[in-house]
């Protein structure tokens, strides 16, 4: 027999450098649901799934260093290990920055590594696949209809979009082309073609996971390098247009036409960080970008 629904506050005991507000606003898709920052109480919400797939609305506070995490509805005691696992995932609450600190003194006294990501890597490259040659605001338009048409208000799984039409889902969801990508994706991982976990085990490395993710359609080069960042594969960097305007701004380096020599320029001057080159460059942009996204959120 189950134990009665009962527990509906949760605390976890995370590693001692964690600083919530940091782990979860240094990161863009924060601003993604199901995900929410609440400025005004030092909240972070989502919705993550029991093991029985119902949904729960949490909501994550660090009133001292532990964290209290509140539960919408209350879960049964087996789980509560489910929602701690999820949300360990989503803060990185696994990963030792420790070596990162001695390197980046400045990462280190702003409490910065845990870059926020989402409960499951299938999650994370959907999300991936809405955030590449599109306007922000349309990427949070996306996953906000993902949620509220195929996910119930939480993120859908493999098995709620793999049943969907692609063409259903880019009337729905404004995903345009990236529809046939996403059901594509869903259908092989609900049916196991795609195994998700080989990504998870430690022992990969940064080049084997990002060849096996080139594999999958809709993903190129950069997605392949930022979902090898969200795998905690540090030491690649995803370089865009973005990455160009920063270096040229920050580092006063004018290459103008020459993007080639632009990109060997900026792999060079982040080396010095390996294996942690993507979280240097990424703590120089999160200074630029940081203050104002959590800003925005309080309007």
């Amino acid at each position: 027999m189950r134990m009665p629904r009962d527990v509906s506050v949760l605390r976890i005991t995370p590693p001692a450098d964690l600083v919530l507000k940091t782990a979860v606003c240094s990161y863009g898709y924060f601003k993604l649901a199901p995900n929410r920052w609440d400025e005004a109480s030092q909240a972070y919400h989502t919705i993550v799934r029991s093991g029985d797939e119902q949904l729960i609305n949490v909501a994550v506070t660090q009133p001292s260093q532990a964290l209290r995490v509140t539960c919408r509805p209350g879960v049964w005691r087996t789980d509560a290990v489910n929602v701690r696992r999820q949300l360990s995932r989503i803060l990185r609450l696994d990963e030792d920055f420790s070596a990162f600190h001695k390197r980046h003194a400045g990462a280190k006294r702003a409490g910065f590594g845990r870059l926020i990501r989402s409960a499951t890597l299938f999650e994370d490259i959907v999300k991936t696949m809405t955030v590449c040659n599109v306007a922000w605001a349309n990427s949070v338009r996306m996953n906000e209809l993902l949620c509220e048409h195929f996910g119930d208000g939480g993120f859908p799984t493999p098995s709620q979009l793999a049943g969907s039409r692609a063409d259903a889902v880019k009337r729905k969801c404004k995903v345009g082309y990236r529809a046939a990508w996403i059901v594509r994706l869903a259908r092989d991982v609900a049916a196991g073609k795609f195994d998700v976990a080989w990504f998870e085990d430690t022992q990969r490395d940064g080049d084997e996971s990002f060849d096996r993710l080139r594999i999958i359609h809709g993903v190129g080069p950069y997605a392949a390098n930022n979902i090898c960042m969200l795998l905690g594969h540090y030491d690649r960097l995803a370089i865009d247009t973005e990455t160009y305007r920063h270096f040229k701004q920050v580092h006063q380096v004018d290459t103008a036409g020459r993007d080639a020599q632009l990109h060997r320029r900026i792999e060079r001057h982040y080396e010095k960080y390996r294996p942690y080159q993507y979280l240097a460059y990424w703590y120089e942009l999160w200074h630029g970008y940081g203050d104002r996204f959590v800003a925005e959120d309080t309007r």
